[in-house]
């Protein structure tokens, strides 16, 4: 069953909430929200977003890192690793959020192990610095997904698992989306085949279910 790669998006899909969105929140100072408009209008990509976000966060990392304890997941994702492992299937979490914060709550829910590509964060003379070690010449995204799936996959047809705007542009290149939530509906507009789900007991059916051998889009 390992002919396809899953590439599993992580705030909102395996994290009940955006973990970026939930920190700004409680920690940024309020002109985060005028940078956050400029990239929901497309004015500027995600990695300029987060990096001028990030600059007005008070808070140490270690603040940070405790603050994030409190983030819960998909109650079926330990079973959805667990399935995919045994099946062999390839799969990566690959995510715009940062890559501190989903170790610490993947390693809070005993989950161990799980390939993670995503932004960084470092702390310097008091203040929270970016870094973007996925990112992909021409794309504005702080973890290109596109490239980074392509990456991870050769040779192989991508399947996205995700829920949002930070989906959009590999949902146009994967052949195949489990979608919930915003990607939904870009889905639907755009004519992508997908399958919703709920949580991650969908997505194991689904794939329980999957047929792969009509993807006619490969690497």
């Amino acid at each position: 069953m390992n002919d396809f790669f899953l590439a599993v998006d992580f705030d909102g899909t395996i994290a009940e909430t955006d973990v970026t969105d939930t920190i700004l929140t409680e920690f940024a100072r309020p002109e985060w929200l005028e940078v956050e408009e400029l990239w929901v209008n497309g004015v500027i990509g995600s990695q300029e977003c987060l990096t001028r976000q990030m600059a007005l966060i008070d808070a140490t990392m270690d603040t940070l890192l405790t603050f994030v304890d409190n983030v819960a997941i998909d109650s079926h994702f330990h079973q959805f690793v667990q399935f995919v492992r045994t099946k062999e299937i390839p799969f990566a979490i690959i995510s715009d959020g940062f890559s501190q914060f989903i170790r610490r709550i993947l390693a809070n829910a005993d989950i161990r192990n799980v390939p993670v590509y995503a932004n960084n964060l470092a702390e310097s003379n008091g203040q929270i610095k970016t870094s973007f070690s996925n990112s992909a010449i021409g794309c504005p995204a702080g973890t290109c997904k596109c490239w980074t799936a392509r990456k991870l996959s050769p040779g192989l047809p991508v399947v996205l698992i995700g829920d949002g705007r930070s989906d959009f542009c590999l949902a146009d290149k994967a052949d195949y989306v489990f979608a919930k939530g915003k990607l939904t509906v870009y889905c639907q507009e755009k004519g992508i085949p997908f399958t919703a789900f709920e949580d991650f007991g969908g997505v194991i059916r689904g794939l329980k279910r999957f047929d792969c051998s009509n993807l006619c889009r490969v690497g």
